[in-house]
């Protein structure tokens, strides 16, 4: 493999990214483009529900009382995979999970990881972490992957590649996909 790509690459402060962005033609068709579609498919979504308040007001309802007793659900869960045969690791901030993680990684003795879309991972720069120990991190989600390829950054939590189209996506796979892994065995 040529390089190994750390997550999230420096930028620079969020106004003058913006002041850039705001010029750019492309990028301003990409998110008309895409924020009409998600709108317009979540319009007709809800549009199939009589009681969309209902069950929104429901699953608010739910989220407040679970982070309200976090604590007790958290124990529960780990409770539930320990009975299950599974090992829980606690870490009291971000630099102590991704400790956790690398001590976990390297004594398997591997060099490389698959990891699924985690904002959370993200949060705690996971990959830079794991960089950092020398391990490879491979995203399996297609707009992770993009983001990851692209040496970008996510711009949506729900669709992190909203900002790239398909031209660029295609431009982006010819240019990295030969570089990025290794051959399947």
């Amino acid at each position: 493999m040529s390089r190994t790509h750390l997550g999230m690459p420096s930028f620079p402060p969020f106004p003058e990214a913006a002041g850039a962005a705001v010029h750019n033609a492309t990028l301003r068709a990409n998110l008309r483009h895409a924020t009409h579609t998600i709108r317009d498919r979540r319009a007709a979504a809800v549009a199939e529900l009589a009681d969309w308040d209902r069950l929104r007001e429901a699953g608010r309802q739910i989220k407040d009382h679970t982070l309200r007793h976090l604590d007790r659900y958290l124990e529960q869960l780990e409770s539930a995979v320990t009975a299950a045969g599974g090992t829980v690791h606690w870490a009291a901030d971000a630099a102590d999970a991704n400790r956790i993680v690398a001590d976990l990684v390297k004594a398997t003795g591997e060099r490389e990881v698959v990891k699924v879309k985690s904002m959370a991972t993200q949060e705690i720069g996971l990959n830079e972490a794991l960089a950092a120990e020398g391990v490879s991190v491979y995203e399996t989600d297609l707009a992770e992957l993009i983001v990851q390829l692209g040496d970008d950054r996510p711009s949506h939590i729900l669709v992190p590649a909203i900002h790239r189209n398909r031209g660029e996506i295609r431009d982006i796979f010819r240019a990295e996909m030969g570089n990025w892994g290794r051959a399947a065995r």
